[in-house]
């Protein structure tokens, strides 16, 4: 026998028109093919299975199975989009998302300043929103549309990785959990660039292995496009190349150059934003600075404790049975969390819903333990993908009933602790008159974009009497406060007070605005909302005439 044998072409095997023309070649002992493995290669592309021939083979088993692409993905798409858009406009939108919103209805000259003063690693997510609202409106629903749709897509695209991590069935099991969880939810139904950047992550993953198992280098640039998204949807994100080293020295060690290359080319970019973003202002980190910070992280971010218990449990499976494939994940889910929470002295970015990229990898994890605890289950091997595919599905229906509560509370509104700005926008809109001035209190940014979007639709709102430069003007979320409060206010009787602290009424302003605010008008009129909100009128004290 030659050292080359060339096999027939599909024209000699008319009942399987599938087959494409191959070549064995032995392939030479390394650290990444078993001894005695010979390799199977496309000549007709180029392509060819990292895995060797055994991966090859199974996967025009399972097309020949009816496990192909569509099968995979559609399943978890749908649920998603029927979970993630299941009254995705009932709740109002949050502190965080009127932030989105203020960003994107502004005009770009308004948004370039806002950006050189705060949010510019959030750039490209803003001009993504600028272009949506504009096309599409801006109301909770459609502000949530994007968010949407990436999860779902997520989700599909999980499915496929998984299929080319491990098999098809465990990409479906790992599509399905993960879009049944809480956090898949919530991110789908916040406007907010998290859900873009998850989809990045498990993309770019996806166009790695692309890369990896093509013989050329045309195939690179899709994996280095993919991973300058990551880092510019959320720079946090970009913490999962650690995960995409690990997973090219498991599947081509000798391509690990190439793959360093690649990698450098979106560096540059993201390193200028990030220095862009040195000593601009953000949005105050939410995780906490001590280690229990750090041990609540699994609850808070998959939703509840029943959430995290039980996928956290079959991750854990899934990392004794993944074998070589369940180290980068686990890298990939872990590594993040941890390492920000050891950074946070040189500058806090742990906040839970930063992570929301390491949530695909716990799925996969998961899908992986039920799936190789399938295949360990007595039966014949021939019916292995189907035990896996029923495990699975009871696995995600459990995951599913134990996440219910924290699903409803999902649909609460407004969230516990969260302010109201709806309903006090609208009481407030039935008390105000022409003329009237409106002051706030506690936490400004917060309070004025909320009070700022429920109020959008209406035609003459309170003037905003502290504030002597607009935020548009000014490109930041309050402009600029008003040195000399007596000539802000001239001719303006009633102004209301919008605080978000009401026990500290006048934090947050100057010295001077809150002393004039007490001694020259008169507090009045009061309403109390959920989530600490208060809206108080003052009334002008009557001028003292001179003697």
């Amino acid at each position: 026998m030659s050292e080359r044998e060339v096999l027939e072409s599909d024209a000699d095997y008319p009942d399987h028109p599938d087959t494409i023309p191959i070549s064995i070649i032995p392939q030479p002992r390394n650290s990444h093919h078993d001894e005695g493995e010979w390799e199977i290669q496309d000549d007709s592309t180029g392509e060819r299975p990292a895995s060797g021939g055994r991966a090859s083979r199974r996967r025009q088993e399972e097309k020949r199975r009816g496990m192909g692409r569509a099968a995979i993905m559609l399943p978890p798409m749908l649920v998603t989009l029927v979970a993630g858009g299941y009254r995705v406009g009932a709740a109002q939108v949050r502190e965080d998302e009127a932030a989105t919103w203020w960003a994107a209805h502004l005009s770009w000259s308004d948004l370039g300043r806002l950006l050189d003063n705060t949010d510019v690693v959030l750039a490209p997510y803003y001009v993504l929103m600028h272009i949506w609202v504009a096309v599409a409106g801006s109301s909770p629903a459609m502000l949530r549309v994007p968010s949407v749709v990436a999860m779902a897509v997520t989700a599909g695209l999980l499915a496929l990785l998984g299929r080319r991590m491990f098999d098809a069935p465990t990409g479906l099991v790992a599509g399905l959990v993960f879009a049944v969880l809480p956090v898949t939810t919530r991110f789908a139904q916040e406007a907010r660039p998290f859900a873009l950047a998850a989809l990045s992550v498990v993309a770019g993953a996806l166009l790695l292995y692309r890369a990896l198992d093509h013989v050329g280098a045309d195939r690179w640039g899709g994996y280095a496009f993919g991973m300058l998204c990551t880092g510019l949807f959320h720079p946090v994100a970009a913490t999962v190349v650690v995960a995409y080293l690990l997973i090219t020295l498991a599947t081509e060690r000798q391509r690990t150059g190439a793959w360093l290359a690649v990698t450098l080319v979106p560096v540059a970019p993201l390193f200028a934003v990030l220095m862009l973003a040195r000593g601009q202002n953000h949005q105050d980190p939410q995780g906490g600075t001590d280690v229990h910070a750090l041990l609540r992280l699994p609850q808070e971010l998959l939703g509840s404790q029943h959430a995290a218990l039980a996928v956290g449990g079959l991750a854990l499976l899934g990392v004794l049975l993944g074998r070589r494939n369940g180290v980068p994940l686990l890298v990939w889910a872990v590594l993040p969390p941890v390492a920000l929470f050891g950074l946070r002295s040189y500058g806090n970015l742990f906040t839970p819903s930063y992570f929301v990229f390491t949530v695909p990898a716990v799925a996969l994890l998961a899908g992986a333990g039920v799936c190789g605890l399938a295949k360990l289950l007595p039966g014949r091997e021939g019916g292995a993908a189907t035990r896996q595919i029923v495990l699975g599905a009871v696995a995600a229906v459990a995951v599913a009933a134990v996440s219910l509560p924290a699903l409803n509370g999902l649909r609460t509104d407004p969230r516990p602790g969260l302010p109201d700005y709806q309903a006090a926008s609208a009481w407030l809109r039935t008390q105000t008159r022409g003329g009237d001035g409106v002051v706030y209190s506690g936490e400004l940014d917060k309070a004025m974009r909320g009070t700022a979007y429920q109020l959008r639709a209406v035609a003459d709102p309170p003037d905003a009497v502290y504030v002597t430069v607009s935020p548009q003007r000014d490109g930041t979320y309050t402009g600029q406060p008003c040195s000399a409060p007596v000539v802000c206010t001239k001719d303006v009787q009633r102004i209301w007070l919008v605080a978000t602290a009401p026990r500290t009424p006048y934090a947050g302003m100057t010295a001077d605005e809150g002393r004039f605010l007490q001694t020259e008008y008169k507090a009045g009129t009061a309403k109390d909302f959920a989530g600490g909100l208060r809206i108080t009128l003052f009334d002008r004290l009557p001028r003292k005439s001179a003697r």
